[in-house]
């Protein structure tokens, strides 16, 4: 499959420019492989102060922010593999840390409505344009809602990936009066939201195709456990909801090329993988003795389910096993954890920080890998954990109900051990059956060897992005077709008074 598309790729994040989560990883990954799918794709993110990336400068110009302008200057990086483009404001982003600012609404409102200018500005006209979280959604309204003034809106099509539905941009009614639209627009079956300004509505309200990062997460968008309170407006737009499990970059985590491991290793070579679980003790300070080694890498931050990870913990240094777990977040997590190691030395290995070296070595050299999210759109640890052989334990939701195939339930299949309900005495009986398997050499070779055939990379789910481009072509012509026939309709009404 081949494709002459224009898209325009807008994010608040990029690897390998400025990454906090999933969502850089999406954005510097897919790109990438829709350019080899012969997709003429550009990218556009905000500017940061962090970013050490060589650039050049493409252009200026006023943003009307509605009490008052400012200047965006955007500047594309140098020899990047897609066409990248910063937007750039001292006073937006002339700082550290990509979220977390109070004024990010105001933040993310400028960035909108400078890649809205640079629409005008710059000789680039995308077929689809490919949103990202609340951040990017505004624009959708503003594509939109404009398109009288500027006629060639019409032939863009919206495209809306939501990474993650909890954090939805919501703020005061001052921030939409930034994006200069009509005053009709703040409404319940558009953006308002309990009397504030909803970004995410946008998205969803205003899209051709909306997308979750995998079938299940989008199917739970539509109810009111896993909605975040924006399950009705989900239900509203179920025919144009799809859902794409995220990949992950192959070449960068490959166990057989893997430059940060001790030793690098395949499926018929895991007596490797042992050798650097044996390292990777050591290093830690962990006793050296045979018994399982469970890890997690994850952000400390009560979604990722820590409440049932610090019992899980205890539980495993209670049957023998050790643990290790590597991130930050919440301090109160963070003490949590610290307690744990200072209760059992030797046993748990704590490490309160991002080192992605570090990560490298803990993918390889453990034997099992939590994940007892409460929700989890896609993830992509439990992905990277089947590709180094070590076996994911995950709670049923999302991407990881998606990705993980339970083995207890599928003998012979199955790639690693997963548990549907969200308690403590439900992931003791998985982590039950991983000290079990640990026991019988050749049932866990062949769950390691599935694991790790497992096909992660974005080859299907770029060509999956390419056909939903398409279909989200088709369904603009429907709603501009729809337009033109009410609009016929309104004149003829308005003759027949004359």
């Amino acid at each position: 499959m081949e494709s002459n598309l224009k898209v325009l790729f807008v994010a608040a994040e990029c690897t390998p420019y400025i990454k906090v989560g999933g969502l850089g990883d999406v954005a510097g990954e897919l790109p990438l492989k829709l350019k080899e799918l012969g997709v003429d794709v550009n990218i556009v993110i905000p500017a940061n102060k962090d970013m050490e990336v060589p650039t050049q400068y493409k252009g200026d110009f006023p943003v009307n922010l509605g009490w008052r302008n400012e200047t965006c200057v955007v500047r594309e990086v140098i020899n990047a593999p897609v066409p990248t483009y910063l937007v750039d404001n001292y006073h937006y982003f002339g700082r550290s840390g990509v979220y977390g600012h109070r004024d990010d609404p105001e933040r993310f409102a400028f960035f909108c409505m400078a890649v809205y200018e640079m629409l005008q500005h710059f000789d680039y006209k995308p077929d689809v344009i490919h949103l990202n979280d609340w951040h990017t959604a505004p624009l959708a309204m503003l594509i939109r809602e404009n398109e009288r003034e500027h006629p060639h809106f019409h032939e863009i099509a919206l495209l809306y990936t939501i990474h993650n539905l909890e954090y939805q941009g919501v703020s005061g009614r001052n921030i939409f009066a930034m994006f200069g639209v009509k005053d009709v627009v703040f409404k319940t079956t558009k953006v308002e939201y309990y009397g504030c300004f909803n970004a995410m509505k946008a998205g969803l309200n205003y899209a051709d195709i909306i997308t979750g990062v995998s079938k299940t997460f989008s199917h739970q968008m539509l109810s009111p456990e896993h909605g975040f309170g924006l399950e009705g407006v989900v239900q509203s737009r179920k025919s144009a909801l799809r859902g794409v499990i995220n990949g992950i970059n192959t070449s960068l985590w490959n166990p057989e090329t893997d430059a940060l491991l001790v030793n690098t290793y395949n499926s018929e070579g895991l007596l490797k993988k042992r050798e650097n679980k044996r390292q990777l003790k050591k290093d830690l300070g962990l006793d050296e003795k045979d018994v399982p080694l469970f890890a997690s890498v994850t952000r400390l931050v009560p979604n990722k389910g820590l409440d049932l990870l610090e019992g899980a913990a205890e539980y495993i240094v209670k049957e023998g096993g050790q643990f290790i777990l590597l991130g930050s977040g919440e301090k109160y997590y963070e003490n949590v954890f610290m307690r744990l190691m200072d209760r059992y030395p030797g046993s748990i290995s704590v490490n309160l920080e991002f080192n992605n070296a570090k990560a490298h070595r803990i993918y390889s050299g453990s034997d099992f890998f939590l994940m007892p999210s409460r929700y989890e759109p896609c993830g992509i640890s439990q992905l990277i954990a089947m590709r180094y052989g070590t076996i994911p334990i995950v709670h049923k939701t999302g991407g990881l109900a998606d990705t993980v195939l339970d083995a207890g339930k599928n003998t012979g299949e199955g790639t690693g051990f997963t548990f549907a309900t969200y308690s403590m005495d439900a992931f003791q009986r998985a982590l039950k059956k991983a000290f079990g398997i640990y026991k019988d050499e050749s049932a866990l070779s062949g769950l390691i060897k599935r694991a790790m055939s497992r096909e992660s990379s974005w080859e299907e789910p770029a060509r999956e992005y390419l056909s939903l481009y398409e279909e989200a072509r088709k369904e603009n012509q429907k709603r501009k077709t729809k337009g033109r026939k009410t609009l016929f309709e309104e004149k003829g009404k308005g003759e027949s008074h004359i």
